[in-house]
């Protein structure tokens, strides 16, 4: 029994797509790491020898960062990728890529170590102000609650949250605001016009008050 011929279309769209990795590019492997390969642009210049480059060229993008080679030294760039590709690497003191490292934070310059240090600040950070802003809306000082987050995490916010209110409870605010500061206002004991609580003079009658709060102007 013979093969029966392919279809006219699936060897049309065959070549097409062998036609456009031929022109377009294709990828390059070296390891587990694949890397893209594009055109070249006429303005750029070979990352291995600093050559022009030409429509033949290539570019391949390593890292999301597009390195531009002459054809031939493909293959010398890919075989020393970490000291051909280090111009194009990020200096820093505390971190630096390591294109051998696996995939992941290591790869990107970053210990597991480090990463799970970064973490624990962070969710210590995050505790330590919800623990500090409930004991400042519970009427308690916030410092020490600040402090029992920051060390025990969550915790230490459960620890916050179990605690008794305050005597200054009712008078803060419920949700993200600021705590009001300001003291209401004394009503004058001869004409009851109604003053700041920072007045000497009542500008109703003009009789002399006594205030129960001292201005800020004084205070500077």
């Amino acid at each position: 029994m013979s093969a029966k011929p392919l279809p006219l279309a699936v060897v049309l769209q065959g070549t097409a797509l062998l036609l456009l990795l031929a022109i377009f590019g294709g990828v390059d492997r070296v390891g587990a790491q694949t890397y893209a390969r594009v055109p070249a642009r006429d303005s750029e210049l070979c990352t291995v020898c600093g050559a022009k480059l030409t429509p033949e060229d290539v570019a391949l993008i390593v890292r999301g960062r597009r390195t531009p080679l002459r054809q031939a030294h493909v293959e010398t760039f890919l075989n020393n990728l970490e000291r051909n590709f280090s111009s194009r690497q990020p200096k820093s003191a505390l971190f630096q890529e390591d294109l051998s490292a696996p995939p992941g934070t290591a790869q990107g310059g970053i210990s597991q170590g480090w990463f799970l240090f970064g973490l624990l600040v962070l969710s210590s950070l995050i505790f330590g102000g919800l623990s500090g802003y409930r004991a400042l809306s519970m009427g308690l000082p916030p410092l020490t609650p600040f402090f029992v987050g920051f060390f025990l995490n969550l915790p230490g916010f459960l620890y916050v949250i179990s605690r008794p209110a305050g005597q200054g409870h009712l008078k803060v605010p419920k949700g993200l605001v600021k705590v009001p500061e300001t003291v209401a206002p004394a009503p004058c004991p001869a004409c009851g016009e109604v003053n700041h609580p920072t007045a000497r003079l009542c500008p109703g009658c003009g009789n002399e008050l006594h205030p129960s709060q001292q201005s800020e102007v004084t205070r500077a």
